[in-house]
C-alpha cells in the first residue's frame, strides 16, 4: 500500500530548509530511519520516515523550504516481519541555544572507531577548547559520522550553504589527510664491524646503488604475491631438439617460454598493464614488450623484446642473444631498456627451484623460471619426466589470487601444447 509521509511538527521552527536527503527510490527504510535533514535558523534536525517500507519517491529536493504537513516522501508501506532485523538508530534533534548558533557536542578523542587508516591520520595541534566546535553548522548525520571517524569539525572546510559542513566535506578532509600521510622506515643502525674483526669496504657502483634503491622501492610500495607451480616440459624439450636440428639453428628453451608468455599476455591483459595511483586508473597496454633479465658483471639489466607477441620463436631467440651480448658489453641502447610491459627472470642455468622475483615497476607482474628437474610423471608413475619450476609475482592491488592461479595454470597448459610451438617456431 502506498502512503504519503508528511513533515511532522517542527515546534516553533520557521523557514525550515532541506539540507540533506538520506534516501533514494528503492531504499528500504524502517519507521525511525532518517529520510531528510532540515535546518532552521535555530537548529538542525533529522526527519524520520515514520513508516516502514520501500521508498517510491522523494517529494522534496535540496534547498526546498518546508513546513509541518508538507508532503516529503512516497512509500510502499509493509509490515516488518519478526525475522527482519531492525536497525537501531538514534534520532538526534537539535535544541535552541542562547546564542542561536548550532552547538556541536563535545567530541572526545575516545570516540574513534577501530579504523587504523583513519585513527592514524596526522592531526593538527589545536587548543583543547576547540573541541567544543561552537558556531559550526552541520547536520546530525554529519556530526554522527564525524564522531565515528574521530574527525574534529573545527578542522573541516565547509562548502554547504551558510558555511555548513556536508558529508562530502568530511570525505574531502579524510582524502586530504591520506594524501599527506607519509611514513619513514626505521633506519638500520650503522655498526662499526671493526670491533669484531678485520673488514674491507667496497664501494658500490652507480648501477648497484640505483638498483638497490629501485628494488627497495618496489618491495615497499607494491604488495607482492608469489604463485608457484611446475609444469611438465619433457615433450617440449624433445620438440626443441627436433626443430633446431631440422632448421639447423640454435634456440634456447627460454625462447620457447618467452613465446608462451607473450601469447598468454594477450589472454590476460591485466598482467600487461600498469596502475596510475594519481588517477586511480588501470592502464591496459595494447603492445607487449617482454623484458628479459640479463646477469652482467655490472649487475642485473633488463632489456626488452619489442612486440614479442608478433615474433616467431626463432626471432625471439635472436633478440634474446643480441640483447644479452649488448648488455654484457655495456652497449645496450636506452630504447632497449624502456617500455617493458612484463618481465621474465630466468635462473635456469644457475640452479634452484623456486624464488620470489621482484616486480619491475611500472609493470605489475614478473615470471621467475628456475632449473628443470626430473621426477616420475604424475600421469604415468612409471615414466620419468622433466619439470619446469615457475614463480609468478604479481601486484595484489590489481591481480587477485584466482587470476594468478589461472595465469600459471594456463602457462603450464601452453607448455604442453606442442602444436602451438610448431606453428610459431
Amino acid at each position: 500500500m502506498t502512503e504519503i509521509i508528511k513533515i511532522p511538527s517542527l515546534g516553533d521552527a520557521e523557514n525550515t530548509e532541506v539540507i540533506e536527503i538520506c534516501v533514494k527510490p528503492g531504499d528500504i527504510v524502517t519507521s525511525d530511519d532518517s529520510v531528510v535533514v532540515l535546518e532552521s535558523e535555530k537548529a538542525a534536525m533529522d526527519v524520520p520516515a515514520s513508516k516502514a517500507g520501500v521508498v517510491k519517491k522523494v517529494l522534496v529536493k535540496l534547498g526546498d523550504e518546508v513546513k509541518e504537513g508538507d508532503n516529503f516522501l512516497e512509500i510502499d508501506v509493509h509490515e516488518m516481519s519478526a525475522e527482519e532485523p531492525k536497525e537501531e538508530k538514534a534520532t538526534e534533534v537539535e535544541s535552541e541555544n542562547s546564542s542561536q548558533d548550532e552547538v556541536i557536542e563535545n567530541s572526545s578523542q575516545d570516540e574513534v572507531i577501530n579504523e587504523t587508516v583513519i585513527k592514524d591520520l596526522p592531526v593538527e595541534n589545536i587548543d583543547e577548547d576547540s573541541h567544543s566546535a561552537k558556531g559550526i553548522y552541520a547536520g546530525p548525520a554529519v556530526r554522527k559520522l564525524a564522531r565515528e571517524f574521530g574527525i574534529n569539525l573545527v578542522l573541516v572546510q565547509p562548502t554547504g550553504p551558510r558555511n555548513r559542513i556536508l558529508k562530502e566535506d568530511l570525505h574531502s578532509f579524510v582524502k586530504g589527510k591520506l594524501e599527506k600521510t607519509t611514513f619513514e622506515l626505521p633506519k638500520i643502525p650503522s655498526i662499526d664491524f671493526l670491533q669484531f674483526g678485520d673488514v674491507e669496504e667496497i664501494d658500490l657502483s652507480k648501477f648497484q646503488k640505483t638498483a638497490a634503491i629501485n628494488l627497495q622501492q618496489s618491495w615497499i610500495t607494491i604488495p607482492h604475491v608469489t604463485q608457484h607451480d611446475e609444469s611438465s616440459v619433457g615433450p617440449l624439450l624433445e620438440l626443441r631438439q627436433k626443430l633446431t636440428k631440422k632448421f639447423k639453428v640454435k634456440v634456447s628453451p627460454l625462447a620457447f617460454f618467452a613465446k608462451a608468455v607473450s601469447s598468454l599476455l594477450e589472454e590476460f591483459p591485466s598482467f600487461n598493464s600498469s596502475i596510475d595511483m594519481q588517477t586511480m586508473k588501470l592502464i591496459h597496454k595494447n603492445f607487449i614488450n617482454l623484458g628479459i633479465a640479463v646477469d652482467t658483471p655490472q649487475g642485473l639489466i633488463v632489456p626488452n623484446i619489442k612486440a614479442a607477441n608478433t615474433k616467431s620463436i626463432r626471432e625471439i631467440s635472436d633478440d634474446i642473444v643480441r640483447l644479452a651480448e649488448l648488455s654484457k658489453s655495456r652497449k645496450v641502447k636506452v630504447d632497449d631498456l624502456k617500455g617493458a610491459t612484463f618481465t621474465i627472470s630466468s635462473l635456469g642455468s644457475f640452479g634452484g627451484k623456486f624464488f620470489t622475483p621482484i616486480i619491475n615497476p611500472p609493470e605489475v607482474a614478473i615470471l621467475g623460471i628456475s632449473k628443470t628437474f626430473q621426477q616420475y610423471s604424475l600421469e604415468d608413475s612409471s615414466k620419468l619426466d622433466t619439470y619446469l619450476p615457475i614463480s609468478l609475482s604479481y601486484d595484489h592491488r590489481i591481480i587477485n589470487g584466482v587470476e594468478g592461479v589461472q595465469f600459471t595454470t594456463r602457462f603450464c597448459e601452453i607448455l604442453k601444447d606442442l602444436n602451438f610451438f610448431e606453428r610459431h617456431f
